[in-house]
């Protein structure tokens, strides 16, 4: 995932102020069909780690954030909040102590030149990570933030020499490992498009993993593997701080192409789908979902043929796939949904319409997908089984611009930041009411907020805060 900072999908840093764009459908149109297409990368640094405030040893960290939503709002400023809108806490810009769900928590120094981007939870809610872009100085600094939602301190372990991001509004893309230990992210360096990993119980220099764009990658269990897909290639490399057999310098495995962007290793690590050419086809040249054992191309097989652009996701029970594909080149973003088991049987279509990113629910019995809704110039959130049956709609809207950029890569973004309740009965969404919608609720309110939505569709989606970001704790 790379954009260089220009046009329209940018973040403008001009001496020191920062300026966000709005969002819009033509916006939206934009990133969704410019952006499925990766560009290279613009220049920053890949060196060093600032000093910041430690972490501590405080009891808040051995504890667990259970059912929480980090959510950020116009200012750049990070909060967290229960889904029924209790325990709110500032966790950045305030100066004042304030009570959240486990005590008193100190809020980080007052700081109006300071804008957070992209909070992501650890997978076991002790921690979250986000990019920070401070424009007190002569230029924008811009570093990657680990901060303790218990004793509202962070800590710096990575900062870019230069200011640069990956995308639009994203500094950095940012991925916590399935172990909780390790944070992998993206970054734009002097030298190249690069993906860095953060031992965050130690201090030290992130070292780099890989270089080039397009660069996706997906954590494998324990965190000790990752499965790359950088420029044409399929890679393996493992993660430099484990003890694995598994090289920290990426092995390719095959040349697949750029008809998808983001690999996938099974739920426990022992294969892998990714998208190439199928070469048994008739005319040689089709795509296909193949499933191998990890690392092992030669054991791949076919399961599901798929058009020229797709994107998949493996369910989190491990038994099938969800795959998105555009069968017509003419299509704006892709045009089906389908589910399909890993030997290829129980091929089902679950939505036949413009679907512009996907989201398998915790336990994987369903899967929530974005529509785009070209006549009511809108998005829609639907849900369905994960066989297809009972398709609802939930919620028709428009997206924040940050919402925007996690739809346009969603298949990536999937991984590392979740819409979805842990017990898969709600999503947290961000963004502006349609006037549909709002005829039936009352007036749309002005800017981004973040909605609570049903995922049975039985009860209206209900507006929890102003934000223009929001996410899920995964426990």
């Amino acid at each position: 995932m790379a954009a260089r900072i220009g046009g329209i999908g940018k973040v403008l840093l001009r001496g020191v102020g920062l300026t966000r764009t709005d969002s819009s459908l033509s916006l939206a149109l934009f990133l969704i069909a410019g952006l499925l297409a990766c560009w290279p990368g613009s220049g920053a640094p890949a060196e060093g780690i600032a000093d910041g405030q430690d972490l501590g040893d405080s009891a808040g960290a051995a504890e667990v954030m259970v059912d929480r939503i980090v959510y950020l709002n116009a200012g750049g400023d990070l909060f967290t909040i229960d889904p029924d809108g209790e325990n709110l806490v500032n966790l950045t810009g305030g100066g004042q102590v304030q009570r959240g769900p486990q005590g008193r928590v100190m809020a980080q120094p007052l700081g109006f030149n300071r804008f957070y981007f992209w909070p992501t939870w650890s997978p076991d809610g002790t921690k979250l990570a986000a990019s920070r872009v401070e424009t007190s100085g002569p230029r924008p600094v811009v570093t990657v933030e680990i901060l303790d939602p218990f004793a509202g301190v962070a800590r710096t372990i990575y900062q870019n020499e230069m200011p640069s991001v990956v995308a639009q509004d994203a500094p950095h893309y940012l991925y916590w490992s399935p172990d909780n230990r390790y944070l992998a992210f993206l970054a734009s360096t002097p030298q190249a498009f690069a993906l860095l990993v953060a031992d965050t119980e130690n201090s030290g220099p992130p070292p780099v993993v890989q270089t080039g764009a397009p660069l996706y990658f997906h954590w494998g269990t324990g965190g000790e593997k990752l499965l790359l897909h950088t420029g044409n290639d399929l890679k393996l490399a493992g993660n430099p701080f484990s003890e694995s057999s598994i090289s920290a310098s990426p092995a390719s495995l095959a040349d697949v192409g750029q008809g998808f962007r983001v690999p996938a290793l099974s739920p426990d690590g022992t294969r892998m789908a990714y998208i190439s050419t199928d070469g048994e086809s008739p005319a040689g040249d089709r795509s296909a979902l193949f499933i191998a054992e990890t690392g092992r191309v030669d054991t791949a097989r076919s399961i599901l043929e798929v058009g020229e652009l797709a994107a998949l996701a493996w369910s989190p029970e491990g038994r099938g796939l969800a795959v998105v594909d555009r069968q017509s080149p003419d299509s704006r973003v892709y045009d089906r949904l389908r589910t399909v088991a890993t030997d290829g049987s129980n091929v089902r279509s679950v939505a036949e319409e413009d679907v512009v990113g996907f989201f398998w629910s915790p336990s994987g019995d369903k899967i929530a997908w974005v529509a785009l809704e070209p006549e009511q110039r809108s998005f829609q959130w639907k849900v369905a089984e994960a066989n297809g049956s009972g398709a609802g709609d939930l919620f028709t809207y428009q997206p924040s611009s940050g919402s925007l950029i996690m739809l346009t890569f969603f298949d990536q973004y999937a991984y590392s930041h979740s819409p979805w309740s842990p017990d898969g009965t709600r999503l947290v969404v961000s963004g502006t009411q349609t006037e549909s919608f709002a005829r039936r609720n009352g007036e749309t309110p002005k800017g981004d907020r973040v909605y609570i939505l049903d995922a049975a569709g039985e009860i209206p989606p209900r507006e929890l805060a102003e934000g223009n970001l929001a996410f899920w704790s995964w426990n």
